[in-house]
């Protein structure tokens, strides 16, 4: 939105991760991040955690059904998104930088070139479909198209 050298911005189901983590048990992921740095700030072990299910089985049997989720956990555990530089881990102090987070603020200001937005029609807990209606109509650029896709999904884009 800053960087003015960029004449066009393309979006294909993007989402607000910001958003996203706020909306996910915000106190409980807020209680065990205060709980990491104190353990850290007296020289403990970082806490490293599993990111998502390691298969699609997995993620059932935990009673996920949301169509974001599961495809993400197929996207990622499959041969097609797993890469040796991603091992599903992640710091729980990250969390904390991911939830202040928020890539549509200033948009009604600062995002004024051209937009297009592709978004799949199916919904689901990532709230592509939900932040590609937002950000079209956050946006202060006057050039911007919106295009749903029939009969897909976040991953399916």
């Amino acid at each position: 939105m800053t960087d003015k050298r960029i004449k066009a911005v393309g979006s294909v189901v993007g989402v607000n991760l910001g958003r996203i983590y706020r909306e996910m048990n915000l106190q409980e992921t807020l209680d065990k991040i205060a709980e990491q740095k104190n353990i850290e700030a007296k020289d403990g072990e970082s806490q490293i955690i599993q990111w998502i299910p390691k298969s699609p089985q997995e993620a059932k049997d935990a009673g996920i059904t949301d169509i974001d989720i599961l495809e993400t956990v197929d996207y990622y555990t499959s041969p097609r998104g797993q890469h040796k530089n991603s091992p599903n881990k992640v710091n729980i102090l990250s969390f904390a930088s991911v939830i202040g987070f928020d890539a549509f603020r200033f948009a009604e200001k600062l995002l004024t070139q051209p937009l297009q937005i592709i978004i799949g029609e199916k919904p689901g807990g990532f709230g592509s479909y939900r932040d590609g209606y937002e950000i079209f109509n956050r946006a202060a650029s006057t050039k911007k198209n919106l295009m749903v896709v029939k009969n897909t999904s976040h991953y399916d884009l």
